[in-house]
């Protein structure tokens, strides 16, 4: 242990001397609609987007997209529940990280109005076309839970004059398998592809084992100017839970199962009509959704039924104009969105019947400036009514709804000192409505509506492309009111007092010759209370729990042979506060963990062939644990947690067809 914590430090210390940044960033100019719900280039807007391109998931250590995103700056996961749906958390929010990092589907909200994750395990890497990342951004084009950053995931459209196939299949430890098919089918102006995808495992810890089906297609046509698409996706999982062992168990056997009986089942479908239109010098366009999940589960004896469903429609347009001389590009839309949420459960024998639902409708605008060749501007707003509530219809006389109009605005700058460094900086405002379980009370059955969080957000930072480098450097800072909280020891949904969020990113990639590259990141999080108290103890300056202090990636790739490259990437990321220890009184914080990941890839003729190992020195480690207060004399303060798994070797193999 000594050894690993002596490369960490070490690590850490040749970040802040070398200007550290993530691999997978394009240097070009990446084609992006996260920053005005349009596709243009990325350069053209004054916060830059961050893109992960198929070439950068295909070369990466990654299994997942979550696996993906943790390798960046300001991203982290966390496991706190065996699903392969894990959290992920932008900029410091903890456990409600979910709820304040905004998730898109090829521009279509995915991210749930309920306490839960989002479905990672529909979107295989294999049907991406690219990642967008908009940190700290979003709130005015996408409405509210973007005060963390929003993530755009692109899947792949049907390329015009093709026809191909592919399948593919592979094989790792704790008895994986999975398997897949895809084709494109297109030829001037009409196009068909699809992915389909299969994954049966055991999972690292006993009552593990999941079993998951995919499938995804876009057909689409284009002429006269425009375009018209219908993307749908389904999928099919079968999970068991193994639930969290406190600190004797893990000792004793970390692959042990804590909850034998536990499992869910989830079953959810998606389609999204969307088209666009150039109208003149404009454009317009317009997107239709519907989503819907059911879940059947079992947990700690209390079965689970549940059904959501959701309506979204965006109309938008864009148009550019020289009004007062300058270039502008004008972006304007309309956002509406229906969420119906119905569940039957019950609560140690106690029924629950909980229904809830949550009504959007809003307007937002943007305008970007281009002032000479140096300076870029942009400024926008977004004024959104939101009604919201629920009802238990065990006690129909508890019900309550509420009714709410917000807002949140952005201006932002860019200043493009020369050719290599550009200047950047922007402030606003963002917002989350509370969700079916801010709202609903399961464990009393007690409909308590919240108040909607707020937050202030600033941001500066610079861009550097140097020779074979490109770097960033960002400060963040983020004042947050009235956010939203479920209190582990008190078992009720409340707004917290004030808190803050503020940071140093940290980020550089090096391309040292034609056939290596090398990356590196560090980030520097505070996550902090400003005022209130919590059971009576003072909180100003406590910490926000699941908040690493410090975390940083390192990776290199190597083409050591023709059609033949190596990839390994190091994480680290500090110790951090339990989740349940918002005084921080435990005295005892989750241990900081160093794991390595190695990848060979191999391209011949239409074979990709790839291997690797996950977790390569074996570390044990855990990314969630909650604290559990003592209670004297039976218990002493303890802490419970979801034990990562161990090493692992994985192999797959693909062959496209041309």
């Amino acid at each position: 242990m000594s050894c690993r914590k002596g490369i960490a430090a070490a690590l850490s210390a040749a970040a802040c001397v070398a200007v550290a940044a993530e691999r997978p960033v394009t240097v070009g100019e990446p084609v992006v609609v996260t920053a005005t719900r349009f596709t243009e280039p990325g350069e053209r807007f004054p916060i830059g987007v961050q893109v992960i391109t198929q070439e950068d998931i295909k070369r990466n250590t990654a299994a997942t997209v979550p696996d993906l995103l943790r390798q960046l700056a300001g991203i982290r996961t966390r496991d706190n529940s065996g699903s392969p749906n894990v959290q992920i958390d932008l900029r410091g929010f903890g456990i409600f990280g979910d709820q304040n990092a905004l998730v898109l589907l090829d521009g279509v909200r995915i991210s749930e109005n309920e306490q839960t994750t989002v479905n990672w395990s529909g979107i295989p890497l294999s049907a991406i076309e690219r990642i967008e990342i908009l940190r700290g951004s979003g709130a005015v084009l996408y409405g509210g839970g973007a005060t963390g950053g929003t993530i755009n995931i692109i899947t792949k459209s049907p390329r015009a004059n093709q026809r191909s196939a592919l399948v593919y299949g592979g094989a790792a430890s704790y008895g994986t398998r999975e398997a897949g098919i895809g084709a494109n089918l297109a030829g001037e102006s009409v196009g068909l592809r699809f992915n389909a995808s299969h994954l049966d495992t055991n999972n690292y810890r006993d009552n593990n084992a999941l079993r998951l089906n995919t499938a995804l297609a876009d057909a689409r046509w284009s002429g006269g100017g425009g375009t018209l698409s219908l993307k749908a996706g389904a999928d099919d999982q079968s999970l068991r839970l193994p639930g969290a062992l406190n600190e004797a168990r893990i000792i004793a056997n970390r692959k042990q199962a804590a909850t034998p009986r536990d499992f869910s089942d989830r079953w959810g479908g998606f389609f999204n009509l969307g088209g666009d239109l150039r109208i003149g010098a404009g454009e317009a366009a317009a997107n239709l959704g519907y989503r819907e999940k059911n879940i059947h589960a079992n947990i700690i004896g209390s079965p689970i039924d549940s059904d959501t469903r959701v309506w979204s429609f965006s109309p938008r347009v864009k148009f550019p104009h020289r009004l007062g001389g300058p270039e502008h590009t004008f972006v304007a839309g309309l956002d509406w969105d229906d969420w119906d949420f119905d569940n039957s459960t019950s609560v140690f024998g106690a029924p629950r019947l909980p229904s809830a639902f949550q009504r959007n409708s809003a307007f937002y605008f943007q305008n970007t400036t281009a002032l000479g060749r140096d300076w870029s501007l942009a400024a926008g707003a977004r004024r959104q009514r939101v009604e919201f509530g629920a009802a238990d219809l065990v006690n129909p006389a508890g019900a309550d709804t509420r009714k709410r109009d917000l807002s949140a605005y952005e201006i932002a700058a860019r200043y493009r000192a020369s050719a290599a460094l550009a200047a950047y900086g922007k402030f606003g405002t963002s917002f989350r409505v509370p969700n079916v379980n801010d709202v609903y009370n399961l464990f009393t059955g007690v409909v308590a509506l919240l108040e909607p969080q707020t937050s202030h957000d600033r941001e500066i930072g610079v861009d550097i492309r140097s020779g074979p480098g490109s770097y960033r450097v960002a400060l963040y800072h983020m004042d947050l009111n009235n956010e939203l909280f479920f209190d582990p020891q008190a078992f009720i949904n409340r707004n917290l007092p004030p808190t803050r969020r503020y940071g140093l990113e940290m980020e550089g990639k090096w391309r040292v010759d034609h056939a290596a590259d090398l990356f590196a990141n560090y980030t520097y999080a505070v996550s902090q209370f400003r005022a209130g108290t919590f059971g009576g103890v003072p909180l100003a300056g406590k910490q926000v729990p699941l908040v690493p202090r410090h975390a940083f990636n390192t990776g290199a790739g190597w083409a050591f042979a023709p059609r033949t490259r190596g990839d390994i990437v190091l994480r680290y990321v500090g110790e951090q506060v339990f989740d349940g220890d918002e005084t921080n009184v435990y005295g005892r914080k989750m241990p900081a963990y160093t794991v390595v990941d190695l990848k060979l890839v191999y391209e011949n003729r239409g074979w990709l062939v790839s291997g690797g190992v996950k977790n390569l020195f074996n570390e044990k480690y855990f990314t969630y644990g909650v604290f559990s207060p003592a209670f004297p004399p039976f218990f002493p303060a303890d802490f419970f947690a979801y034990p990562a798994p161990e090493r692992s070797l994985f192999v797959t193999a693909q062959y496209t067809f041309p």
